[in-house]
């Protein structure tokens, strides 16, 4: 039998376990039920969000989601700056909406994130699950300029998106949290709480040094001032995020929850909001990545920083665009508002 010592170091090493969890459009608002849901409705993890206290075990941060640039943050270029470590509004000089622009596409391309993280031997993915009518359309020819940041940055990395199948057989999530949206299209599944979910999330986790989830519906439901809609969707991620914290392991494992700009804390207008967005830190790195996240692009920096993995200040995009591909100009007169439904 061999030596305690030696079969400590013959043990394999465990992953790490940070779970980043991006919730679309949800910054820090007043605590003003005419205007704010999260003032209005019942939660637990958002009174941070409504001028209250953070409840919850863990830290809420607020966080720059300007990043330097005038103008109302934005989808595209705050989602580059989220999964990459890079300015997004800053590479453009403006902030911008809908999917990465060709300019932008490049970043996720060759210094996503997930990529990066694969290249230095971490074991990395995007959890989120997609149909297979999604995957047939990202064949078509320069159908790029129609996908998600996520979708691009798990695109990078070689490894094939998780399918619903995938879902149903417990190996990823799909972005409705309770199967409502999947049940709507004609899936025969029964409906899940998104609590159950949750505690999925944690033992998903527990399998890869970094893992992202994307929930978009909180931007939705901004965009479409629908307080009916908030209510549910606030109550969903609640319970989501409940079952989640009930089920990380806060010594072994670490949990970011990150937005890229404000939107559902203010449904007086339709648009995104100026407001700070919060980043909410749970777990094994909380403290440290409390110390060093100040803005959107300093979360994957943390993340690479906790990992020892050093970062590119000095990249210069080298990708060569597809055959075809349109200028910034015409696709920012292209750019849909909202991104397309899994």
């Amino acid at each position: 039998m061999l030596p305690e010592k030696l079969q400590e170091c013959n043990l394999p090493e465990q992953p790490e376990g940070i779970i980043l969890l991006f919730l679309d459009g949800v910054g820090l608002g007043l605590a003003d039920p005419s205007r704010n849901p999260f003032a209005r409705f019942a939660n637990y993890f958002f009174h941070g969000h409504a001028g209250g206290s953070f409840r919850p075990p863990g830290i809420l941060l607020e966080t720059d989601a300007h990043m330097g640039v005038p103008g109302l943050p934005q989808s595209a270029t705050g989602q580059t700056a989220l999964f990459t470590g890079y300015n997004g509004p800053q590479i453009l000089g403006r902030h911008i909406t809908g999917f990465p622009s060709v300019s932008l596409r490049p970043y996720l391309y060759e210094k996503s994130v997930l990529k990066v993280l694969q290249e230095h031997g971490k074991p990395s993915t995007l959890l989120n699950s997609y149909s297979k009518v999604y995957l047939r359309r990202l064949e078509r020819p320069r159908n790029e300029r129609l996908m998600s940041a996520s979708s691009l940055m798990q695109r990078a990395t070689g490894q094939p998106f998780f399918t619903i199948e995938d879902y149903l057989a417990g190996r990823s999530l799909y972005m409705d949290l309770t199967n409502w949206f999947l049940r709507k299209n004609g899936y025969q599944i029964p409906l899940v709480s998104a609590k159950t979910n949750g505690r999925k999330l944690a033992d998903l986790g527990k399998q890869y040094d970094f893992a992202v989830f994307e929930y978009f519906f909180t931007d939705k439901a901004g965009h479409a001032q629908s307080f009916a809609a908030a209510k549910r969707i606030i109550a969903h991620v609640d319970s989501f995020l409940e079952g989640l914290w009930e089920n990380l392991d806060p010594t072994k494992q670490t949990v970011i929850v990150c937005t890229d700009h404000g939107n559902l804390e203010d449904l007086s207008t339709g648009t995104h909001t100026p407001n700070p967005v919060g980043t909410i830190l749970y777990g094994k790195h909380a403290d440290r990545f409390a110390g060093e996240i100040k803005a959107l692009y300093d979360i994957p920096r943390a993340v690479y920083r906790v990992l020892g993995i050093p970062f590119d200040e000095g990249f210069v995009p080298k990708t060569e665009l597809p055959a075809g591909s349109v200028s910034e100009e015409d696709e920012l007169m292209n750019h849909t508002t909202e991104k397309a439904l899994n």
